[in-house]
């Protein structure tokens, strides 16, 4: 019995000391996400791809993340927020130049959101009309509608490309007016181009 008890002791200590170091593992993440977005020479250009390619590297080390961030990482928004910050820390070490397309020079937005008037609107989600380009229609409570053109990424634009808006679904639109010019009845016309989503 004692020899048992001192096997499994034994055993415990071994698979114990086989976790990797918050460091080496951090380190190890870091790679991962670094050398799969180098090879498929993928441009960054929001958090929530960031954060796929996170958890798809996270997801190859679960036990020693559950050792240090607790079994809860995914579903812990405060907890996914510190293991977010440490990944990002080793990642400006190891491959910096995945942020390049993440972040704007903040005195370039500051004066494109001065020069830009948005406006926002919130509705439920009518439908998508693919033509060229995507839009949307979203319907008021009082039963205007009004279409909004797709034209840049943002954030949040994974909401219409992933296709996760359902009928009726209450949704809040940052958007702007800009003139573009329609061929088709040769002249120019105002439209309303989304620059955020938010799903209520």
């Amino acid at each position: 019995m004692k020899k048992a008890l001192f096997c499994l002791f034994f055993i415990s200590q071994t698979v114990s000391a086989q976790k990797l170091s918050k460091i080496d593992l951090l380190t190890a993440v870091a790679d991962n996400i670094c050398n799969e977005i180098a090879e498929k020479d993928i441009e960054i250009k929001s958090e929530f791809t960031m954060g796929v390619y996170m958890l798809k590297a996270v997801n190859k080390y679960k036990e020693d993340i559950e050792h240090y961030y607790g079994k809860n990482y995914i579903t812990n928004e405060e907890v996914m927020s510190t293991m977010g910050e440490d990944v990002g820390m080793y990642l400006g070490l190891k491959c910096p130049e995945i942020f390049e397309h993440l972040f704007v020079d903040e005195e370039k937005e500051a004066e494109y959101f001065e020069e830009t008037a948005y406006v926002q609107i919130t509705g439920k989600f009518q439908k998508t009309v693919k033509n060229q380009f995507l839009s949307f229609i979203i319907k008021e409570e009082t039963g205007k509608t009004h279409e909004f053109l797709f034209l840049n990424s943002f954030e949040t634009s994974y909401l219409l490309t992933d296709n996760l808006l359902s009928l009726n679904d209450e949704i809040e639109v940052t958007y702007y007016v800009s003139e573009i010019y329609d061929a088709k009845i040769g002249k120019f016309v105002n439209y309303n181009i989304v620059s955020y989503l938010e799903k209520k």
